[in-house]
């Protein structure tokens, strides 16, 4: 069911904010900036953010100079991000396996990666090689602990991810993250990858 559109809208429809929504961009933001500006990421490049939500990291990445596209699979996601955040933001309705967007500079990821049925998780390493430039970094934010829950969203421990992401990346940053909402303290992993040539 977490394939379809109707299954996220109906999220959105039922729960108006729904679980994951931090009503605000994540701290891990400008974490990851931090370590993606001596990799090579500058303000200006073009960035994705997959699974954009209501767009608050988006808006983030926007406001510290990126060129940014948000894309969700759910309508209502994109409706509640332009009445958000207006049209600061490339805002997209679209599936990220078949988008023709692209390519970019970079990926942000914070929950889109969690949210798959963790069999997709191969294609989902495809799509992010096929919507970046060569060289482009994937920087992820995904959960190790759910806290027991089936999911979505899904956990991955850490050396699971590096091995799937080396597929089609070179994993430059992989750590605990440090600086998570309160809400998810403890349970959250950084990972910065390159896109191999």
């Amino acid at each position: 069911m977490t394939t379809q559109p109707d299954y996220w809208n109906q999220i959105y429809q039922v729960e108006g904010r729904p679980g994951w929504d931090m009503d605000g961009a994540t701290p891990l933001v400008h974490e990851l900036l931090d370590l993606a500006l001596p990799l090579g990421l500058r303000p200006g490049g073009d960035l994705v953010v997959p699974g954009c939500g209501y767009g608050h990291d988006a808006a983030e990445w926007e406001s510290l100079g990126f060129s940014v596209t948000g894309l969700d699979f759910a309508p209502l996601a994109i409706q509640g991000a332009m009445s958000r955040y207006g049209s600061r933001v490339a805002w997209s309705q679209g599936d990220w396996f078949t988008t023709m967007l692209g390519p970019w500079d970079a990926i942000f990821d914070h929950t889109c990666f969690v949210a798959m049925d963790p069999v997709r998780r191969p294609a989902y390493v495809d799509a992010c090689a096929e919507h970046l430039r060569t060289g482009g970094l994937w920087m992820g934010v995904l959960f190790h602990d759910v806290k027991g829950q089936s999911g979505p969203p899904h956990a991955i421990p850490m050396a699971e991810m590096r091995i799937l992401a080396e597929a089609r990346f070179d994993v430059l940053h992989l750590a605990e993250a440090k600086g998570s909402h309160p809400r998810r303290a403890g349970r959250e992993f950084q990972m910065v990858a390159r896109k191999r040539t």
